[in-house]
């Protein structure tokens, strides 16, 4: 059985990006860095945190 864990939506505004994540769980939670590499990470470690180790 399938099951979303997190929608995650990176856009670039101008001279930085944006992540904007929709868990499964309901929450909801915007990035925004100027360097693309830091905010992957950023996002990873909100994922990793939301889900522990179910990932």
């Amino acid at each position: 059985m399938e099951e979303t864990l997190a929608s995650i939506e990176i856009i670039k505004d101008n001279d930085s990006y944006k992540a904007k994540i929709q868990s499964g769980l309901g929450r909801y939670v915007e990035y925004e860095n100027e360097d693309f590499e830091n905010l992957l990470q950023q996002v990873y470690e909100d994922i990793q945190e939301e889900l522990g180790t179910t990932i």
